[in-house]
C-alpha cells in the first residue's frame, strides 16, 4: 500500500493501477474522489457531499447524533438543554432542506439552506466549545456548503468555508480534501498539497486524496516540462524559435519584394529597349540619323514630364471651375431660404387669441384662462354635483385625532382616526431607512491584523415602509446593498488589497441570517499576505452583520 512518505515519488505506472481500483463504495456513495474516514464507511453518508439522485436522507450519525452518542444536558456556550435542543434541530431541518434542493438540482436554494443551518448551529460552538454533536452538525453543513460552492464553480468561497469546517476540525479529512479540490481548481497547487498531506495523516489509505494528490504532481510536472520546452525553444538559434520567426519572415519578404522590383525594372528596360530599336527603324526609314539609346531616353523623359506638368495643370483648372460652380449653388440656395423665409413671415402672421391656442391655453365663459383641453360643465351638469370643494376634517373627539404610527407603552400601536376598524394602514419609510442604512454601512470598520473599513455604498436599493395590522405594527424593509471594502497595514496605511462586497437580501424575514456574497478582490493581495486578509474580510462580514441589526433597531425606535 502506497502512504504518505511516498506519495511524491508515484510513478505514471502506480497512478494507473490506482485508476484501475475498485472504488465502488465510492460510485455508489455518488461522491467520487470525496474521502471518507473509513473503506467500509459510505462516502457521502447520505449526502455530505455530492447526493446521487437515488440517495436516502441524511442518517443519524452524521449530525443529529455525535459518534459517541453523547446527550449532554448542558453546554459550554451557557444556552439551556431545551433552547439547543431547538437549536439543533432547526439546524438539522435546514440540512435536511438542503438535502431536498440539491437532489431537485437547485444550487441556489440549497447553498442558501446549508448556511442558513451553519449560522444556526454555530451558536452552539462559540469559541469552538460545544459538544460532539454540535460539532458534528456543524461540520456537515460547511462541508455540504463547500461542496455546493465548488460546483457552482465558486472555488475562493468553497475554500472560505472549507477552513471555517478545519477551524471546527482541524483534522476532518473530508474538509480537507473540499479545501484542497477548490484550492487546486485557483491554481493554489503547494496549500493544495499541503492539505491532502495532512488528509493522509488521519487516513493513509484513503484513494481520492491520493488520487489529488498524484494528480496535482503530474499537474505539476507538465508545467514544468512546458515551461522548459518554451525556454528552450526561445533560446534556440534554430528548429523554429519564436525570437527568430519574426526577423526571418521580414527578411524572406524583404528579398521577395526586391526580387520583384527587380524583374520589373527589368521588363520596362526590355520594353524601352524595343521602343527605342522601333524608333530608330522609324527615323532611318525617313533618312534621319538614329540616336542613341541614352539620348532617346532623355528624350521620353523630357515629353513625359511634359505631358505630367500639362495634365496637373488641367486637373487643377477642372477642380477650380468644379469649386466655383460648388459656391455659386450653395449661394443660390441660401438666397432662396432667406426669401421663402420673409414670405412665410408676411403670409402666417397669427392674432392672439390663436397663439394662445397654440401655447394650449384658453378662454372659459366665465373669464378664467385654462388649458384647452378643459371641458366646461353645463348648469344642470354642475347642479347634478352639487359643491365638490374639499373641506377640512374636523375631529369629533379626542379619541379619533389621526395620529402618527407609534408604539404605546403595552406594544400596541394605534390607527388613524379615518382606519376605526383597525385594518391595513401603511406608512412608507423608505428615505429615512436608506439614509440610515447608509450611514450605518459606511460607518462599519475592523481593526485586526489588517485594517478593513468601506470605502463607499456603491448601490442600495430597496424600500421600507411600517404598517399596522390588527392592531399590531410590522416593520417591513427590503434593501439590497453593493460596499467597496479596502484592506491596509495598521502601522503604514498602505493598501494591502480592495474588492466588491455585495448584500442580495437585507430583508425584514431574514435579517439575522444576513448572507455577504464576495465578488473576488480588485487588488489582491501577496501571497504571505492572503490568509491573514482573509481572516480579516470575514470579521468585516460579522461587524456588517452587526451593524445591520443595529439598523434594524435605529428603525424601531424611530417610527
Amino acid at each position: 500500500m502506497t502512504t504518505l512518505m511516498d506519495c511524491d515519488n508515484i510513478t505514471d505506472d502506480t497512478l494507473a493501477a490506482v485508476e484501475q481500483m475498485d472504488l465502488k463504495g465510492d460510485v455508489e456513495g455518488g461522491d467520487v474522489g470525496v474521502p471518507s474516514k473509513t473503506s467500509n464507511e459510505n462516502e457521502n453518508d447520505h449526502f455530505d457531499g455530492d447526493l446521487p439522485p437515488d440517495s436516502e436522507d441524511i442518517s443519524e450519525d452524521e449530525g443529529v447524533v455525535s459518534s459517541t452518542g453523547s446527550s449532554d444536558s448542558e453546554n459550554d456556550s451557557g444556552t439551556s438543554p431545551d433552547a439547543a435542543e431547538d437549536v439543533l434541530l432547526e439546524g438539522t431541518m435546514l440540512k435536511d432542506e438542503g438535502n431536498g434542493h440539491f437532489k431537485n438540482g437547485d444550487l441556489d436554494k440549497a447553498a442558501r439552506a446549508y448556511r442558513r443551518g451553519a449560522n444556526v448551529v454555530k451558536k452552539l460552538n462559540k469559541q469552538n466549545s460545544g459538544d460532539d454533536q454540535v460539532k458534528s452538525l456543524l461540520m456537515a453543513l460547511q462541508t455540504n456548503l463547500s461542496m455546493i460552492c465548488f460546483k457552482q464553480q465558486k472555488y475562493k468561497m468553497s475554500v472560505e468555508v472549507a477552513s471555517k469546517a478545519i477551524q471546527v476540525d482541524a483534522t476532518n479529512v473530508k474538509a480537507l480534501y473540499r479545501r484542497a479540490a477548490a484550492r487546486r481548481k485557483i491554481g493554489d497547487h503547494e496549500e493544495a498539497r499541503a492539505d491532502l498531506k495532512t488528509a493522509l495523516q488521519q487516513d493513509p489509505s484513503n484513494i481520492p486524496c491520493k488520487k489529488e494528490l498524484l494528480s496535482i504532481k503530474k499537474e505539476l510536472e507538465t508545467h514544468r516540462d512546458s515551461q522548459k520546452k518554451a525556454l528552450a525553444k526561445a533560446f534556440s538559434s534554430s528548429g523554429g524559435s519564436f525570437l527568430y520567426v519574426d526577423k526571418e519572415a521580414d527578411d524572406k519578404k524583404k528579398a521577395e519584394e526586391e526580387q520583384r522590383r527587380k524583374k520589373e525594372e527589368q521588363e520596362l528596360y526590355k520594353k524601352r529597349k524595343h521602343e527605342w530599336e522601333d524608333e530608330c527603324v522609324k527615323r532611318m526609314a525617313n533618312n534621319e540619323p538614329a540616336v542613341s539609346f541614352e539620348d532617346w531616353e532623355k528624350e521620353q523623359n523630357s515629353a513625359d514630364e511634359k505631358r505630367r506638368k500639362k495634365e496637373e495643370k488641367k486637373r487643377k483648372e477642372v477642380e477650380k471651375r468644379r469649386k466655383a460652380e460648388e459656391k455659386a449653388r450653395r449661394d443660390a440656395m441660401k438666397k432662396n431660404q432667406s426669401n421663402d423665409a420673409e414670405s412665410d413671415s408676411e403670409d402666417d402672421a397669427l392674432t392672439e387669441s390663436e397663439l394662445a391656442m397654440m401655447r394650449g391655453y384658453k378662454k372659459t365663459k366665465d373669464g378664467r384662462t385654462t388649458s384647452y383641453f378643459t371641458r366646461e360643465l353645463s348648469e344642470d351638469e354642475k347642479q347634478k354635483l352639487g359643491d365638490i370643494a374639499p373641506k377640512k376634517l374636523e375631529p369629533s373627539g379626542s379619541s379619533n385625532v389621526p395620529t402618527r404610527l407609534s408604539t404605546s407603552t403595552d406594544g400596541i400601536s394605534r390607527p388613524s382616526a379615518w382606519n376605526k376598524a383597525g385594518t391595513w394602514e401603511e406608512k412608507d419609510t423608505t428615505s429615512w431607512c436608506n439614509s440610515q442604512l447608509r450611514s450605518r454601512l459606511e460607518d462599519v470598520t475592523v481593526t485586526s491584523k489588517y485594517n478593513v473599513e468601506i470605502l463607499s455604498v456603491e448601490e442600495l436599493t430597496g424600500d421600507a415602509s411600517v404598517a399596522i395590522a390588527g392592531g399590531k405594527k410590522r416593520y417591513i424593509f427590503d434593501f439590497h446593498a453593493k460596499l467597496k471594502y479596502e484592506l491596509t497595514k495598521p502601522d503604514t496605511g498602505d493598501k494591502v488589497a480592495s474588492g466588491i462586497l455585495r448584500l442580495p437580501d437585507i430583508c425584514s424575514t431574514s435579517h439575522e441570517e444576513l448572507e455577504v456574497i464576495y465578488d473576488g478582490w480588485t487588488k489582491k493581495p501577496s501571497t504571505h499576505m492572503e490568509k491573514h486578509a482573509l481572516v480579516s474580510r470575514n470579521e468585516l462580514s460579522e461587524v456588517i452583520r452587526a451593524q445591520i441589526k443595529n439598523w434594524v433597531q435605529d428603525f424601531n425606535e424611530q417610527y
